[in-house]
């Protein structure tokens, strides 16, 4: 048996004002989409900003129904909506608040991170991601991978040996 380890990197702030001022807007931004949340049945608003290449936010928010899951997180919203909108651009941000906030942010889900490691992949070029949860700090991400460090890619799946 081998003991391994893996570290995580990532910076935390304490608030809006310790970020540059583009990451400040486009929490904010983000924040003011809450409202757009369809959330009846959890009451857990989540908003998500895309910002792609050329300065260009895609909002997305979590879309629930009564038929679960079929329901939607706000980061597959919004990423698949930028995708389908613009193919050509590539992702530079992920930005993902909600209005509940713990002692830290909250993180996506394992569908989410899957779903946005898949354009890092293609694109072949980190996604900066930045939490933010209520009052919480925040965390900004170099890349999808330190969210999901064990991802697979399409290519590891179609292996036929």
């Amino acid at each position: 048996m081998v003991n391994k380890k893996i570290e995580i990197n990532f910076k935390e702030y304490n608030n809006l004002s310790a970020l540059g001022d583009q990451d400040a807007e486009l929490i904010k931004i983000a924040d003011t989409n809450l409202a757009n949340s369809y959330s009846p049945y959890s009451q857990f608003k989540v908003s998500s900003l895309i910002l792609l290449e050329g300065n260009i936010n895609v909002l997305g928010t979590n879309q629930e129904n009564s038929a679960y899951p079929s329901g939607l997180c706000a980061e597959r919203v919004a990423v698949f909506s930028a995708k389908s909108t613009y193919p050509n651009k590539k992702i530079e941000k992920v930005v993902i608040v909600t209005e509940q906030g713990n002692e830290f942010p909250f993180s996506p889900c394992g569908s989410c991170r899957q779903a946005l490691m898949e354009y890092e992949l293609n694109q072949k070029e980190p996604i900066e991601v930045i939490l933010k949860s209520g009052n919480s700090k925040i965390w900004v991400f170099k890349s999808i991978k330190d969210l999901l460090p064990f991802a697979f890619e399409a290519e590891d799946i179609l292996k036929k040996e």
